[in-house]
């Protein structure tokens, strides 16, 4: 299902049509808050409005949102939901919070609804790009900053020259069929970081592994293919490269950190083998 199809109609009538909508926050009871090309706005019968607090416009709850989403089979979609998302056909990734069961990670009622809606965004610039593919490179920032719009154009530019493994661990990276067709790469969805690094190596030889949001269990694999040869494009949280090496110790395996501060902010480069930091550069909007 695709996110206009499973909105309440209250939503998605005034909504749809509009194309620059970031996310849409719903929750029980209180106003939808929209953000729309980095402005959030509140949605009334009138349609969007500067942010206020007058309360929901909406005719159902969370719980059967989210039971239309999953066509009534919410247990079909419990493993997914159990890490507090889903995502829908189209790439929307639709964040849940609610009340758990005790001692369980299945959710007995939903209270609040995020849906991040992906867009493709052509951010990295010619000088970008030609830093970026002089070896592997992180993209580090805080929640919603850009980090995997700044992957995914990255990725399709190094595809018209090289061999490119997408990992889309949460079917999202290229979120449907056209922009897959179109990126040039090849791309393992809904598998983990593991089975891409080891299988994918072996299968598809790859010269660059792009994927989003590595953690601590990833580092064996991002390291492996480093020192194989094999270039690694991909995201951490964090707001430094000082933070990112504390945590990961691998600043040494890249060459390049793209750092992003926040929201529709200009991003930074930093060169990892010369030290060079370049504050100027491009916005992700």
């Amino acid at each position: 299902m695709k996110v206009w199809d499973c909105l309440p109609k209250e939503v998605s009538e005034r909504l749809v049509g509009l194309s620059d909508v970031r996310e849409i926050r719903i929750r029980n009871g209180m106003d939808v808050k929209v953000d729309v090309g980095g402005q959030w706005y509140s949605l009334s019968q009138k349609g969007l409005v500067p942010a206020r607090s007058g309360g929901s416009i909406l005719s159902e709850d969370c719980d059967s949102i989210v039971r239309r989403v999953c066509n009534n089979s919410v247990y079909a979609y419990e493993k997914m939901l159990s890490k507090g998302y889903f995502t829908l056909e189209d790439g929307v990734r639709v964040g849940v919070c609610g009340q758990l069961a005790v001692e369980s990670s299945v959710f007995q009622r939903y209270t609040s609804l995020c849906f991040r809606i992906p867009h493709i965004v052509h951010c990295v610039d010619e000088k970008t790009y030609l830093r970026c593919r002089q070896g592997s490179v992180v993209v580090i920032g805080p929640p919603c900053s850009g980090k995997t719009t700044f992957l995914r154009d990255l990725a399709m530019q190094l595809a018209k020259e090289s061999n490119v493994l997408v990992v889309d661990e949460r079917g999202e990276f290229f979120f449907d069929k056209e922009t897959e067709a179109r990126s040039g790469c090849d791309i393992l969805k809904w598998c983990s970081k593991q089975y891409a690094f080891e299988c994918g190596i072996r299968a598809m030889s790859p010269q660059w592994i792009v994927c989003d949001e590595i953690s601590s269990d990833d580092i064996p694999f991002v390291t492996l293919s480093v020192n194989s040869g094999i270039n690694v494009a991909c995201s951490a949280h964090g707001r430094s490269v000082e933070e990112f090496d504390q945590k990961f110790h691998l600043a040494h395996l890249f060459s390049t950190a793209v750092i992003l501060e926040h929201v529709g902010s200009k991003y930074s480069i930093f060169d990892l083998k010369t030290a060079h930091y370049d504050k100027k550069l491009q916005n992700i909007e």
